[in-house]
């Protein structure tokens, strides 16, 4: 993997050291820039060539999630992972902005590593919490038992993401390739009409698909 270029948004300035540092701590990683507001972000984010933003869910004026949906209407391909120090309370608002990620504040450096490591390839590990909010809202509207759209293979990769594996872990048990692995998740956004995990996990309990 070639070098990702992050960009870093926090207020408080010892946060956005403590992550210059881990970042830059790996070499995969190259940190292209910092801002203490959503608004320094998303002008500076306009005119640099960057690949992953970090970004604070609580930010003076615009807040995180409101700067994610922005920043993506941009560039639907950039990566945009929330950083919170909250709970629950801003998981669903951060991923139906289209947030590829949503870390906690105080996660250990290698886990944090990891989760925009696989944030980047578009492959994030589902928290346990969301998958259960997302779940409860599928659960709160009609569901909709569907035909047989995915394979055995695709309905194991539902289960396993629901349950918290990331793509490593999949491949793992499944016995497949990362290749193998993607090109399933791509069919199972495609059939679902989703764009992400999380998404897909709450139209597949929908359908009763899992």
């Amino acid at each position: 993997m070639a070098n990702l270029r992050v960009y870093l948004v926090d207020d408080h300035p010892l946060m956005r050291m403590a992550l210059r540092r881990i970042l830059e701590s790996d070499e995969r990683f190259v940190v292209v820039g910092e801002a203490d507001t959503a608004e320094e972000c998303l002008t500076a984010v306009a005119a640099l060539t960057t690949d992953l933003v970090v970004m604070d869910i609580q930010l003076p004026g615009i807040d995180g999630v409101e700067a994610t949906r922005r920043l993506k209407s941009q560039d639907a391909d950039l990566k945009v992972v929330i950083l919170s120090a909250y709970g629950e309370e801003y998981l669903i608002p951060s991923i139906d902005t289209g947030a590829d990620g949503y870390m906690m504040k105080g996660l250990e450096p290698k886990a944090m590593i990891e989760e925009l490591l696989q944030a980047a390839e578009g492959t994030p590990p589902i928290d346990s919490n969301l998958t259960r909010l997302l779940m409860d809202r599928a659960a709160a509207g009609p569901r909709e038992n569907s035909g047989p759209t995915l394979s055995d293979r695709q309905h194991q990769v539902l289960r396993h993401v629901s349950d918290g594996l990331s793509s490593k872990e999949i491949a793992s048990v499944l016995s497949i390739s990362n290749t193998t692995l993607k090109r399933d998740f791509r069919h199972i956004f495609e059939v679902l009409g989703v764009n992400d995990r999380a998404h897909a996990i709450a139209e597949a309990y929908r359908r009763e698909l899992i």
